[in-house]
This record gives C-alpha cells, sequence and structure tokens, in this order.
C-alpha cells in the first residue's frame, strides 16, 4: 500500500501540472479529486495498521543516505531558488497596477496604507476597476518585513515555504535510513514546487500562494507529530489569512473533544480567538466592523466577473474549465445566467464542505475505537481540502497547488510513520 499511496502522490502532482485537463473539463477534475481522496484513505489505512519492524542500518551507512539526503535537498533548494529569482528578474513591476495579477499590488497597498498610519481597509482604485481589500492579516502582514528592507515581495512567500520544506525534511529524514525510494520522502515538498515551477513559473510571479502553503503545512505537521500548541498556533494563522478551513476547525475540535483529549481542544479554540482580537478585531474590524463583510461581498462579485471574462474570452479553458475543479459541470448542467449559475453553484460549494465535515465526524465518532484521533484528523484534513477547492467557485492553479503539497505529510507520516495501530491520548 506504501508504494499505491506515492504513486497516487504522483499522479495528483501530474493531474495538477503536466498532466492537466487532458483527460478534458469533466473527467479531469474527477481524476485529480480521486487521488487526492485516494491518498488521504490510503494514508489512513496504513497508519491505522500495526507498524512493521525494520532492521536497523549500520552506522556508516545511515551516515552515508544521511550525506546524500542533505545534498539532495540543497541542491533542490538552490534549483528552485535561483529558477524563482530568474522569473522574478524578467518581472519587476509586480508592485504597480499594469501586472498580470492584482495579488502583489493590493498586499503592497495594504503595507503602505498601514505603515503610514492609516486605516488599510478601504477601496484601491486599480486601473479600470475599483477593489475592496480582501485579504485578512496574515496574508499581508508579514510583508512589511520586505517593505522595511527594500525587498521583493515575493520572498516573504519564499522564504515561507522552504522554511516549512526544512522542517519536513528534518523531521523525515530522520526516519529514512535506507537506500531506496524512500529516500525521496524528505525532499518531496521540493520536488513538488520544482515542477509547479517548470509547468506553469506564473504562478510564483504574480501570486503568493507559498506563505498560506506554510500556514496549511503547520497545521499537517503538527497533527502528524501530535502537537497541540503549533495546531492551534498553525489553525490560527490559517483562520487569519484565508478561512478555507473554517468548517473543519470546528469538527477537530469536536473529535479532541470526544478522544478525551478537552484541554486541548478548550486550547485551540483559546488561542484562535486571542488571535483573532489581537490580529484583526483590535487594529481593525473594531474600526470598521463591516470590513470582513465588505471583502466576502467583493469575493462575490470578483468572481463573476472572472466567470464573464474567462466565458467570454477563452471560452472558459483558462478557469472554469481547466480539469482542476467542477465548475465545467456548473456551466454544463446548472440553467440560467452565468450570475445564476455562479450564485448555485456557491451555495453547492458551501454545502459540500459541511456535509464532509458532519460525514467526517460522524464517521470518527461511530467508529472512535479504530483510529488514533490524529491521525484521523490529519486524514479528515487532506479529505476536506481537497473537497474545499475543487468546488471553489474559481479554481485558480495556484490555488491547488495548497492540498496538492499536503499530500506530503500524509505521505511521509505513513511511509515512514509513527506506528500508530490503536486508538491513543496523548499528553
Amino acid at each position: 500500500m506504501k508504494i499505491l499511496l506515492a504513486l497516487l502522490c504522483v499522479l495528483e502532482l501530474l493531474f495538477a501540472t503536466f498532466l492537466v485537463n487532458t483527460l478534458g473539463p469533466y473527467f479531469s477534475p474527477i481524476v485529480f479529486a480521486g487521488c487526492g481522496i485516494g491518498i488521504a484513505w490510503l494514508y489512513l489505512r496504513i497508519a491505522s495498521s500495526p507498524a512493521i519492524a525494520e532492521e536497523s542500518m549500520a552506522p556508516l551507512k545511515v551516515k552515508v543516505v544521511t550525506i546524500i539526503q542533505w545534498v539532495l535537498f540543497l541542491a533542490l533548494s538552490y534549483l528552485v531558488i535561483s529558477s524563482l529569482k530568474h522569473y522574478w528578474w524578467y518581472h519587476l513591476t509586480y508592485g504597480d497596477t499594469k501586472s498580470d495579477s492584482d495579488i502583489l499590488p493590493q498586499i503592497k497597498t495594504l503595507v503602505q496604507r498601514w505603515m503610514n498610519g492609516s486605516q488599510p481597509y478601504y477601496t484601491i482604485q486599480f486601473m479600470g476597476y475599483d477593489l475592496f481589500p480582501t485579504y485578512l492579516p496574515l496574508q499581508w502582514i508579514p510583508y512589511m518585513l520586505c517593505e522595511w528592507a527594500q525587498k521583493d515581495y515575493r520572498w516573504i512567500p519564499t522564504l515561507a515555504l522552504w522554511l516549512a520544506s526544512l522542517w519536513y525534511f528534518v523531521r523525515s529524514s530522520r526516519q529514512c535510513r535506507k537506500l531506496s525510494w524512500e529516500l525521496l520522502i524528505p525532499i518531496w515538498p521540493l520536488v513538488i514546487w520544482w515542477v509547479y515551477i517548470q509547468h506553469d513559473w506564473k504562478v510564483f510571479v504574480f501570486a503568493v500562494e507559498g506563505l498560506i502553503v506554510a500556514y496549511y503545512m503547520l497545521v499537517a505537521e503538527a497533527l502528524h507529530k501530535k502537537n497541540t500548541l503549533v495546531l492551534a498556533l498553525g489553525v490560527s494563522a490559517c483562520l487569519l489569512s484565508r478561512y478555507s478551513i473554517v468548517f473543519w476547525v470546528p469538527m477537530c475540535m469536536v473529535l479532541l473533544y470526544k478522544s478525551g483529549n478537552r484541554r486541548k481542544a478548550v486550547l485551540i479554540g483559546e488561542i484562535a480567538i486571542v488571535a483573532t482580537i489581537v490580529i484583526y478585531w483590535l487594529p481593525f474590524l473594531r474600526i470598521d466592523p463591516s470590513i470582513f463583510i465588505k471583502g466576502y461581498a467583493y469575493h462575490t462579485h470578483a468572481a463573476l466577473g472572472e466567470w464573464t471574462r474567462d466565458m467570454q474570452v477563452f471560452d472558459g479553458s483558462v478557469y472554469l474549465k481547466n480539469g482542476l475543479g467542477f465548475t465545467s459541470y456548473a456551466l454544463a448542467w446548472i440553467p440560467g445566467t452565468l450570475a445564476h449559475k455562479l450564485a448555485v453553484y456557491k451555495n453547492i460549494h458551501l454545502t459540500a464542505c459541511i456535509v464532509a465535515v458532519v460525514g467526517l465526524g460522524w464517521y470518527y465518532i461511530k467508529h472512535h475505537t479504530r483510529y488514533d484521533v490524529y491521525v484521523f484528523l490529519l486524514f479528515s484534513f487532506k479529505v476536506y481540502l481537497v473537497v474545499f477547492y475543487v468546488f471553489i467557485q474559481i479554481p485558480y492553479k495556484y490555488l491547488l497547488f495548497l492540498p496538492v503539497m499536503i499530500s506530503v505529510s500524509l505521505l511521509g507520516s505513513a511511509v515512514q510513520g509513527s506506528g500508530v495501530n490503536k486508538k491513543q491520548t496523548l499528553s
């Protein structure tokens, strides 16, 4: 099963990059989502089975393996960073309104407004349209470091993702002590990153998804290590940067509570509430409580604009029929205008997320004696993210980078495993 899990991880990466949409706009998203769900299911099976004892390697061989691992990690790190810098050099105008994307200009505007002592959350005027800021605080506040140092903003997501990859490498490499295909597991985050760059470098020139992915990797790795404090900090960072896991978090707390980890469930809620008050409410929402609602409303408005432009200019091939999401089915099966299709599909997305967390929660409560709660939560984390992103209103390619990268935690945990084979309550 471990080899099958690894093959599914490879297929998931390929169907998000070089094989994207090769099976058409209707079958491709099913295969892509199926790979993600399959990865989660195999992880749950492997992590919940008795651990198989393996012979230890001789000290000399361990040193050889360690050296090989570090050489691979450093070499691939160099390739990733040098490639990114190469593409950045050709696209230096990310901070103006002529950029191919309004992501970095929006972040830069928010940072400069706040550093100049003004309220950042009010309309930004770009060439041809006005934008109300939609980004939550931890999606743009970290970029103040680059503004102070007068450095390219894209260093923040790059360094964040590299540090997350380094943390994963250090943890995984300690458990990989043999010369086999498993030697690649510690560097799998860098492999995914490198493949994405080779397939579409624009994902890392005009978007800054690396920071968000690093937050979510923090949650996944905390679940694997059963570290509740890190989990609480990671959950708070995710909620205050992008609210994708807003439905999964309550389920996480309920399952921890039901499994006997009541103090840990409460700790996650307490830290999330305090972080929200300190980082979001005190500096921003206290001044204008409508900020979040205005941002959410603009999301819907902007989504309709993207649907309209994609259909009129590209016949839906760029976003809506790109093989990564189920928007192609919305266009084909939901009657009415584009605005009506979008409104219905938005409700489908919401329903799918709720059904996913309710179903996952119900399944654990019914079969709680079979699974360690942290193993099940990591499984559910992957399943939920797959559901959330394949049903998202606009399946931007850079957004799907996140659920693909989360697979590294399941792969590392299952193949090099923790040896969990029964329900545990850990301190």
